[in-house]
């Protein structure tokens, strides 16, 4: 049996192929995100996120696979799942808080649940101010490629870190009062456990936290130098005056969580900001095109037995290979999408900052096959 069986010509099978179907909108609608989140992406790879598409040494147009040094080449380190990351955090909270519960219910005047209570605010305080100013905003920032510009030429990235220095620095002050105003509310209870007078001790050491010595005799020496209410004080006019161990304990398992947390927030993202995002958006964009690409060959035989009833035909009338040619017909309106799904040579070659025969290599040549030059683009090889 040919084509002729049920009096279709290939080109009617052909016109039966690119009738609209709604799992065909869909691949459209997924591609057109995918190649958005693509072209969002490469930003970032080919200008390091600026909106500037010209080499800002001779301020012309930035050719294909010239970056000036501008991009990001390397690999985004980000989590898929941010609640993974934020996971670890919560473990660290969870952690810190038992810990101090032990340090701060004993002997407090509080009892047990007021010391849970204060272990679980000061763990949140010093995990939150690890893991955010200090990690993810200053680490990570901090940790930004320069521009490549003189120092009286800054470049956007360039004010990106030293943001990320300052928040370094304010962060880890915040770390150390923080940690030592709780390890100072440890010592004072067990010197008043003692019988010892808090407020007899030297009044005030090296390095102090903007506070005079005379402030810090003033407070020290009066009534309230002797209660709980003065560890803040205490802690910033005579920071290491700790006589109790399980004061030293707690201020080093309290510096210890906030390292760990530091070290999370910095792997929490990549860099530049809204790198990770891009990347995220385009790693979604491509499952979201493949999973819309695999409902469309799904859907083969239902669009081809409802063409079939629209022409007025049994679809058991149309023969193998009338179906095969309209299968391919179906097949040939996505490849152009499918070809989203996998980066181009070219592209990699750029992003990598890495010559082209070295992509060829290590990559799948068949699955990598050089694309048609894009719109405003040089032809292959020529960037």
């Amino acid at each position: 049996m040919d084509s002729q069986t049920t009096g279709l010509s290939d080109e009617t099978l052909q016109a039966i192929a690119d009738r609209p179907s709604v799992e065909f909108d869909e691949v459209v609608l997924q591609a057109d995100y995918a190649a958005r989140a693509a072209i969002s992406f490469y930003r970032f790879r080919q200008l390091g996120g600026g909106r500037d598409i010209k080499d800002s040494t001779t301020s012309k147009p930035m050719a294909f696979g010239s970056s000036a040094g501008r991009g990001i080449h390397y690999i985004s380190d980000h989590p898929q799942v941010r609640l993974l990351n934020l996971s670890v955090v919560a473990l660290l909270v969870l952690f810190e808080s038992a810990a101090n519960a032990y340090f701060f219910a004993q002997q407090s005047e509080f009892g047990i649940s007021g010391g849970l209570f204060q272990a679980a605010a000061v763990s949140l305080a010093n995990v939150a101010t690890s893991y955010f100013i200090i990690g993810f905003w200053g680490l990570r920032h901090a940790s930004m490629p320069t521009g490549g510009t003189p120092i009286w030429r800054p470049q956007r990235r360039d004010v990106i870190r030293l943001f990320g220095i300052f928040a370094i620095v304010i962060g880890v002050v915040m770390v150390l009062l923080v940690n030592l105003s709780a390890a100072h509310y440890r010592n004072i209870i067990d010197l008043r456990a003692e019988n010892l007078d808090p407020a007899s001790d030297v009044l005030f050491t090296f390095p102090r936290f903007w506070m005079s010595a005379d402030t810090c005799s003033a407070i020290l020496g009066s009534e309230i130098g002797a209660s709980i209410g003065s560890a803040a004080t205490s802690a910033m006019c005579r920071p290491f005056a700790l006589h109790s161990l399980d004061a030293m304990v707690l201020f080093a398992l309290g510096l210890a969580i906030s390292a760990i947390a530091a070290f999370e927030g910095r792997r929490a993202d990549s860099a530049f900001p809204g790198f990770s995002d891009a990347a995220r958006s385009i790693e979604r964009a491509r499952r979201d095109l493949l999973d819309a690409l695999d409902d469309y060959y799904d859907s083969y035989a239902d669009f081809i037995d409802d063409q079939a009833e629209l022409l007025g035909i049994e679809a058991s009338e149309l023969t193998p290979t009338q179906r095969a040619i309209i299968v391919t017909a179906l097949d040939k309106r996505v490849e152009s999408y499918r070809a989203l799904l996998s980066s181009d040579a070219d592209i990699l070659r750029d992003e990598f900052d890495v010559p082209r025969e070295v992509v060829e290599r290590i990559a799948d040549t068949a699955r990598m096959r050089p694309s048609a030059p894009a719109a405003g683009f040089p032809p292959k090889g020529t960037g």
